[in-house]
């Protein structure tokens, strides 16, 4: 933290740390994610912080570093963030688990909020007092969608899925919540990248979801949207389609205008040209919720900053009708999971009626006893 005379304000860094790459094989052009996704985000939460850090005489400045950009085989973290600091990251399984090991030695360590990985393993085997997720894990996205299916009475289920790593991860947490909601899963098959959807999908999509015996709804596990986007409206039996096509769980979509949302989406849109999207929203909570805790602490100090993010007297208006807390024993934050078709929202999970003896938020993603055991 530093001293800004002219300003007479306190400049307090904080760094987003990413190595996104563009994928390597075609997909829909309407799907690629923007290339200044997630840390747009970031970018209005800085603004949206100084708006009440200037009456604190505190100023809050971004970082941006790309790993990508720089070439190495392997990455000298003590290089890349030299001080304990305050860090946002949006890294791949691999690496941020190679930062989090690294964190872990540090006399200081730094204070790290996840902001895109949603590995269930990093919520279940690590919880470094250090870190933090806002962006929801694979476990609370199916979980909102399974208490949908389970209140639409959509029980008997075609699940397709992919081949690519993170299509796995989605898959296992899938069949986790199937079998925490009695959800049958009566047909499963991965889909063949053997043809060109764009020229055959009316043809190719009807005989893969041929059953003997109808279904109730399709589940898609396509997180890289190669193949999902077709899915809907071709399927044998007339039936809906959820998961990564269809209707979709997810922290943010443009449509949102409750609770103030409305206002939040146009300072985006004023700010970036274009919409808003839930890489950007769990981005912009992270340095909300950290601009919170220094202003409430007064300190920089992981050491100080971290028992207050997961303490009982941090809770974070985020535009979504309810505080949002951390969970003390993972560092994930709790919210509400929207459930959008491309279009608009369709409805919000928790659904009504789950239950928890804490927090009904609880009902989604994993709960004490699951984790760190």
């Amino acid at each position: 933290m530093a001293f800004d005379a002219m300003a007479g304000q306190l400049s307090i860094p904080i760094t987003y740390l990413s190595n996104r790459v563009e994928p390597s094989y075609a997909i829909n052009d309407l799907l690629v994610r923007p290339h200044n996704a997630g840390v747009a985000g970031a970018e209005l939460g800085i603004a949206d912080s100084n708006t009440t850090g200037k009456f604190l005489d505190q100023r809050f400045v971004l970082l941006n570093i790309n790993l990508a950009t720089q070439k190495k085989d392997k990455i000298n973290w003590s290089d890349v963030i030299p001080a304990p600091t305050l860090l946002l990251v949006d890294l791949d399984t691999e690496t941020l688990f190679e930062l989090l090991a690294y964190n872990s030695n540090l006399v200081a360590p730094h204070l790290i909020i996840n902001v895109s990985e949603r590995s269930n393993a990093l919520r279940q085997t690590i919880c470094s007092e250090y870190l933090f997720h806002t962006t929801p894990s694979y476990a609370q996205i199916t979980d909102a969608l399974g208490q949908w299916l389970l209140i639409k009475r959509l029980d008997n289920i075609f699940l397709i899925d992919g081949d690519t790593p993170r299509d796995a991860q989605w898959l296992e947490s899938f069949k986790r919540t199937a079998k925490r909601y009695k959800l049958t899963i009566s047909t499963e098959k991965k889909w063949s990248f053997n043809s060109d959807l764009r020229r055959t999908v009316a043809q190719e999509i009807p005989l893969f979801t041929q059953t003997a015996r109808p279904y109730d709804v399709v589940v898609v596990a396509d997180t890289h949207q190669r193949f999902g986007q077709y899915i809907p409206f071709n399927t044998y039996y007339p039936r809906p389609v959820v998961g990564s096509a269809g209707l979709v769980a997810n922290t943010w979509h443009p449509s949102i205008e409750q609770w103030g949302a409305k206002q939040l989406q146009h300072r985006f849109m004023s700010l970036h040209d274009r919409y808003m999207q839930h890489h950007d929203y769990d981005s912009y909570v992270a340095i909300r919720a950290i601009a919170y805790a220094v202003q409430q602490t007064a300190s920089i100090d992981p050491s100080v900053l971290s028992p207050f993010l997961r303490g009982d007297n941090f809770q974070l208006a985020a535009y979504k009708g309810r505080k949002l807390t951390f969970r003390n024993y993972n560092g994930q934050l709790r919210m509400p999971i929207e459930l959008t078709h491309p279009l608009g929202l369709v409805s919000r999970s928790p659904q009504t009626g789950f239950m928890h003896p804490l927090s009904e938020l609880d009902t989604l993603g994993f709960d004490k006893s699951e984790v760190c055991q």
